[in-house]
């Protein structure tokens, strides 16, 4: 039955893998914004799914034997980097939260421009990275299905565990160290779980924007509209 086939191994899986995606997006986007204190911390404003992109694509192009034992695990590499150069830039500054947004966006554009310079100068070898590169949900199975759900349950575990601590954050520091809270090990577990997610996102659909910028603004203005 083509109609079958079609829903369960086409339609399905690409319903599924953006409602994950999505998911795993958005909850990046609140843990970057509640630690960081900036509603405009994402995970494409900080540069962290361009460097897991980035990070990717070098792989496929010079070592694509390491993308069998780890995709994941590459992607979280460049994210990682990406959030050290955007600490590295702003640290100057005091991390101010525009200052922050600002760095992010340049190492953005930066990572951005030299995965679009590496796909022109390589267009035999990188051709199908153009299209996933712009973010792909064409799923023909439930492997992405498989490989970011487990990641989402461990990252929304992770968050859970660490809510009551980031919701300490809503005070001033000195308050939260008053109450027993270690900022610098809270900042890194939260913003090691949302590149951890981020980077399984890109690393499974590709690059894709704005959701974690857009849902964490929407759960809020709920929020306020249930208050009211």
């Amino acid at each position: 039955d083509i109609t079958r086939v079609v829903i369960q191994d086409s339609w399905l899986p690409r319903l599924v893998v953006a409602l994950v995606a999505g998911a795993g997006l958005a909850l990046a986007g609140v843990l970057m914004q509640q630690t960081l204190r900036n509603p405009l911390a994402a995970p494409t404003t900080l540069g962290v799914a361009a460097g897991a992109q980035f990070a990717l694509l070098i792989a496929t192009l010079f070592a694509p034997v390491l993308l069998v034992y780890g995709r994941g695990l590459i992607a979280f590499a460049g994210g990682a980097v990406s959030i050290v150069l955007v600490f590295a830039l702003a640290w100057r500054r005091g991390l101010a939260p525009n200052v922050l947004v600002l760095a992010g966006l340049v190492v953005n554009l930066y990572f951005g421009a030299a995965s679009l310079a590496f796909i022109l100068f390589n267009q035999e070898k990188l051709h199908g990275l153009m299209v996933w590169g712009a973010g792909s949900l064409a799923q023909n199975n439930w492997a992405d299905v498989l490989y970011l759900v487990p990641r989402l349950v461990v990252t929304a575990i992770g968050a859970g565990i660490l809510v009551r601590s980031l919701a300490l954050l809503d005070l001033d520091e000195l308050n939260a160290r008053n109450l027993g809270v270690s900022l610098p090990w809270l900042r890194l577990a939260s913003l090691g779980l949302a590149v951890f997610i981020t980077a399984s996102v890109v690393a499974a659909v590709g690059l894709i924007g704005f959701i974690g910028l857009a849902a964490p603004a929407i759960v809020r203005l709920a929020g306020a509209r249930t208050l009211m």
